[in-house]
């Protein structure tokens, strides 16, 4: 069986190889694949012939770039010139865009045309590319305004072509060969560094800025880097940019355009917290496995298409039950694939490793099992998913919005490596029933989960009428007497005991109970069904009995103990009742 890798880095080099040898489309070194919206049509004198709109269409109509394979030039920032090979923006491609400052995009335009004139003599040969000097020469900016869509076109990017040739300039052989043989001698004034590459250990040429990220929700919109430096306190020994971490440039290219690839690809990528969350294999044969796990954390199969939702929660649960048994390879081509989680927050120009996660897919199948395992609890809602992060996370907060940053990373890599739950986990949930006095099937299996894991207390899935702890009874008692005060009223009551002495009945029961069961006398009496007032009494005292002494407070755990029996004795009784007079059981 083959070990995942690690490193971060050597996994996405891994990813990049497989994409690589599938034949998909991916970028060569010194090639990346960019959003093009515009072609410019030339004859070959260089006049131009047309201008088009080479975007495609969604169903509605709407349009969207395309996605083509065109020579990188990395990344830009700051206010220096750096126009791009063959490709570029308006205001460099052209000398107009949408920013209104003609000056600066007239020198954004002088510089386009001087790069692709310095490869004029080497590229003679090249009908397509005299043709792009040839216009670059004759070019006035001020007509671009006079093209049509411009208002469109204005500032996104273009590309251009010969006319009654295929394919576009950049894509003829001796273009990119000339583009390539520029990028292996850098092309600048920069000197070539020299070292040992951190990534494979091999004696190379090291990258002095890595290239840009994007996909990251929240980060800076021109781009973001994992490794960067831009400040001398973050040297050391003399070494200035990323030579602080030294990285092959042709390595960084490779990481970076896997991670680009998967950042954009929705069916490997989805948001969990502040935290975009990428996974994958570096092997083909685990592309089911990233299906599998896309369904499993997105947990976001449209309930608008009920037959289509209901098909991938029985497959989840099917995965589910398949590692829990061991039986996988039914379920998965490779069960033994290498498997990786990435998950990234932003933090302006760069990027935080939220959590870094490696194994195989039966490992984290495994994992994943048993956490939902430990989530098993009556009153699930049938057709639901199993609990797995983003609907726990969405229990800590009331809004989205406000899930706590770090906690998702948390709860990730607790579920994953099987580690003990975040104690912020459980802290929160307790604070969210306390604030609203609300207890529900999520909740109250988040609890049974923290319990069992972080401190081996024993918690049934239904109610367990023989728990030794008193914390459970209490909250069980309180359970009882909410019941029989809705039970005694003539209408349905707009408020319960449970909306004043919910929370302070779970941490201070000594100061609730002895006046709650005074009312409860009162309720009792109220009670039409000599039946059910006498079923009552016994449950009462049957409850009493296993409690000697009402706690003066009770720790943050045992709260969480009440609630779990709150819960418990609510769904027994409402699982007692006909199916005609069945409650609802998330309040």
């Amino acid at each position: 069986m083959t070990q995942p890798t690690s490193g971060l880095l050597p996994a996405l080099i891994g990813y990049y190889h497989r994409l690589a040898d599938s034949g998909q489309t991916v970028a060569d070194f010194g090639f990346a694949v960019e959003k093009i919206h515009f072609c410019v049509v030339l004859e070959p004198d260089g006049t131009r012939f047309d201008f088009l709109d080479i975007r495609e269409r969604n169903d509605r109509g709407k349009p969207f770039p395309r996605s083509l394979l065109v020579p990188d030039g990395g990344g830009r920032s700051g206010t220096g010139l750096k126009p791009f090979f063959c490709w570029d923006n308006t205001g460099y491609a052209l000398g107009r865009d949408n920013k209104g400052k003609p000056e600066r995009a007239a020198d954004m335009f002088a510089a386009f045309r001087d790069l692709h004139l310095s490869f004029r003599d080497e590229l003679a040969g090249d009908e397509g590319f005299s043709a792009l000097c040839r216009f670059l020469e004759r070019w006035e900016p001020a007509r671009a305004e006079q093209l049509p869509n411009w208002e469109e076109a204005a500032g996104l990017n273009v590309v251009f072509k010969l006319r009654a040739r295929e394919g576009y300039v950049h894509q003829g052989e001796a273009v990119r060969s000339a583009w390539s043989r520029r990028v292996a001698a850098q092309g600048g004034d920069e000197p070539i560094v020299t070292g040992v590459s951190l990534v494979d250990g091999e004696e190379g040429e090291l990258a002095r800025l890595h290239p840009q990220l994007s996909g990251v929700a929240g980060a800076n919109t021109s781009g973001a880097a994992i490794i960067s430096f831009n400040k001398d306190a973050f040297e050391s020994y003399g070494k200035s940019q990323s030579y602080n971490a030294p990285v092959g440039t042709r390595d960084a290219f490779r990481y970076t355009t896997a991670l680009n690839r998967l950042l954009a690809d929705g069916a490997r990528r989805t948001r969990i917290g502040d935290a975009t969350v990428v996974f994958w294999s570096d092997r083909a044969s685990g592309a089911d496995a990233e299906e599998i796990f896309r369904q499993i954390f997105g947990e976001d199969a449209s309930k608008d298409e009920p037959a289509e939702h209901a098909a991938t929660v029985d497959r989840i649960r099917s995965f589910l039950d398949a590692a829990r048994q061991g039986l996988l390879p039914d379920q998965m081509q490779d069960p033994d694939a290498p498997f990786y989680v990435l998950g990234l927050s932003p933090n302006a120009a760069r990027l935080n490793v939220r959590f870094w996660l490696t194994g195989t897919v039966r490992q984290f199948a495994k994992s994943l099992a048993e956490h939902v395992k430990q989530l098993e609890m009556t009153g699930a809602r049938p057709g639901d998913p199993p609990l797995v992060i983003r609907r726990l996370l969405l229990e800590t907060a009331r809004e989205p919005k406000d899930i706590a940053p770090q906690l998702a990373g948390e709860v990730v890599r607790a579920v994953l490596a099987e580690l003990p739950y975040p104690q912020a986990l459980f802290n929160a949930v307790v604070r969210r029933v306390r604030a609203d006095s609300g207890m529900n099937h999520r909740r109250a299996a988040i609890l049974k989960a923290y319990l069992i894991r972080n401190r081996g207390v024993e918690v049934t899935v239904a109610l367990d009428r023989e728990h030794p702890d008193e914390a459970y009874q209490l909250g069980r008692l309180f359970a009882a007497l909410e019941k029989t005060q809705e039970d005694a009223a003539e209408t349905k009551l707009n408020s319960t005991i449970k909306d004043r002495f919910f929370g302070s009945a779970g941490a201070t029961p000594a100061s609730v109970f002895p006046r709650l069961l005074r009312l409860h006398q009162h309720h009792l009496n109220k009670l039409a069904n000599e039946g059910l007032r006498i079923s009552r009494e016994k449950l009462i005292g049957e409850i009493c009995g296993r409690i000697h002494r009402f706690p003066s407070h009770l720790p943050l755990e045992k709260q969480g103990l009440f609630y779990i029996a709150y819960y418990h004795q609510r769904q027994d009784f409402f699982t007692k009742k006909s199916e005609n007079d069945k409650e609802t059981t998330d309040e």
